[in-house]
């Protein structure tokens, strides 16, 4: 036998061992919870159907959190205390506070529904009942639930619920929200929404109708505006056909899980509840509390720091040691101030002498290549250039104060006054000059021509007159 197969064994023969040390405890405790539930009396059909007349009809994912949170008042009542007291937080901030709580996840989940966890913590002796009956018979509890519905249907009252999906999957009757992510808290008038009630002795418990809440004419639902599911949520769920409550982990439950997923996905179990503590509320009766599923019993081990905290605790040490510094750099920038108002020399730190080095490292560079201290690369660069391009002008005929762009201009300018030499034009004259010279003599010329023709005309009727001795004259 080699070494492998008898590590094989041992690990195989220790495996067996803790099983056999955890199975009798395992009896134990389920021993103590039939002790603790046996000298009470059972509820009956009647009393389940009173109790659970007020909220029957809510969604499955709401009503399995008010299940759990119900066998928890005690942690019920902190909760809605702690949300008295920090209402002035929105849904988000109050959520994201709270999930530092050591509570059951499912009355953290309820914080975002304030009408009914106020409920839960006003009427203790109402959610005593419900943990109890919860507790005790897990299985006749969701009977009831069914029972409940059927008569609400047979009375026409389910398809009333505008803002929920009721769907029936053998013979079971399932309600969810119609709109995935977005919860809607119905109230109903439980002496009315069920139609005739079979148990007179045990009327339906009756609720006043949550605030700001509104109804449709001749219709038994009011609603309000919806919640909008951004925090862990869809954890929990109803296995209606074996009669008992599934459970997942509740990290990272914020966005929609159908119900056959949740009771397939990997890690789902049924929900138990711990009875290793025991809190008592003032006025009431022993509650068991249940050891939080993350933790094994009986088992002493360092739990590791999730990722999210450990991520959170370095963001905050970081933080404060920015705040830190930044504090130090204040009063060290007060101190000089208040030192150069006194007129006192302040002292250099390392940061102000290096810019003053390295500037001095600078100038003694400049000066072995010949810059003036005060000039730079960009400055010498400039000075090179514009010194050389004073060299070439007077090669190319130009003066050493003209560029380039002027000896261009003056060519063109020497080239138009040769070309208005050779075509009789002033050099000074321009072509309009020109056109408008050549035009005043040809005037001058016609007005020359038109008096010398008057002239002779005139000199003609003279002679005439003289010959005839008429003074009349014919102008032609």
């Amino acid at each position: 036998m080699n070494k492998f197969t008898l590590t094989c064994y041992r690990s195989l023969y220790i495996a067996l061992i803790g099983m056999l040390i955890m199975l009798p405890m395992v009896f134990i405790n389920d021993a103590d919870a039939q002790e603790q539930y046996a000298g009470q009396t059972e509820f009956s059909e009647a009393e389940l159907a009173q109790i659970l007349a007020p909220i029957a009809l809510y969604p499955d994912s709401l009503l399995t959190h008010i299940l759990i949170a119900s066998t928890y008042p005690l942690e019920v009542v902190q909760a809605n205390r702690w949300r008295t007291e920090n209402r002035h937080f929105n849904a988000g901030q109050l959520m994201q506070k709270a999930e530092n709580k050591n509570w059951d996840p499912s009355v953290i989940a309820l914080l975002a529904f304030p009408n009914i966890l106020e409920k839960l913590s006003d009427d203790l002796n109402w959610t005593q009942k419900l943990g109890q009956a919860f507790l005790q018979d897990e299985a006749a509890l969701l009977a009831s639930i069914q029972s409940l519905r059927r008569q609400a249907d047979r009375a026409k009252s389910l398809p009333e619920m505008e803002n929920m999906s009721v769907t029936r999957v053998d013979n079971q009757i399932i309600i969810e929200p119609a709109h995935h992510g977005i919860v809607y808290v119905p109230y109903y008038d439980s002496r009315v929404v069920y139609g005739h009630w079979y148990w007179t002795a045990y009327p339906p418990v009756y609720w006043a109708p949550y605030p700001y809440y509104v109804r449709r004419p001749h219709s038994h639902f009011y609603w309000h505006s919806g919640i909008q599911i951004s925090f862990n949520y869809y954890f929990t769920t109803f296995n209606w056909h074996r009669r008992h409550l599934i459970v997942v982990n509740h990290r990272n439950s914020h966005f929609y899980r159908p119900r056959k997923r949740i009771i397939s996905s990997e890690g789902a179990h049924r929900w138990r509840h711990k009875p290793q503590y025991i809190h008592r509320v003032p006025g009431g009766k022993p509650h068991h509390v249940r050891q939080r599923d993350d933790r094994l019993p009986n088992r002493v081990s360092p739990q590791k720091i999730p990722y999210n905290e450990h991520r959170r605790l370095t963001d905050n040490k970081i933080h404060i040691n920015n705040i830190e510094r930044n504090r130090d750099r204040v009063k060290r920038l007060i101190k000089q101030r208040d030192k150069s108002n006194k007129g006192e020399h302040l002292p250099q730190t390392k940061n102000d002498l290096k810019p003053r080095n390295r500037t001095e490292s600078h100038q003694r560079d400049r000066q072995l290549k010949g810059m003036q201290p005060t000039q730079t690369k960009s400055d010498l660069k400039t000075r090179n250039r514009t010194e050389g391009n004073r060299q070439d002008k007077p090669l190319n005929g130009m003066q050493p104060t003209q560029a380039k762009s002027e000896l261009k201009t003056r060519n063109r300018t020497e080239g138009y006054q040769r070309d208005r030499q050779l075509k009789v034009i002033q050099p000074t004259q321009r072509k309009s000059e020109q056109k408008t010279g050549n035009r005043t003599e040809r005037v001058q010329q016609k007005k020359q021509q038109r008096r010398d023709k008057d002239t002779q005309s005139g000199s003609k009727c003279r002679n005439q007159a003289g010959n005839t001795g008429s003074l009349q004259c014919v102008k032609f």
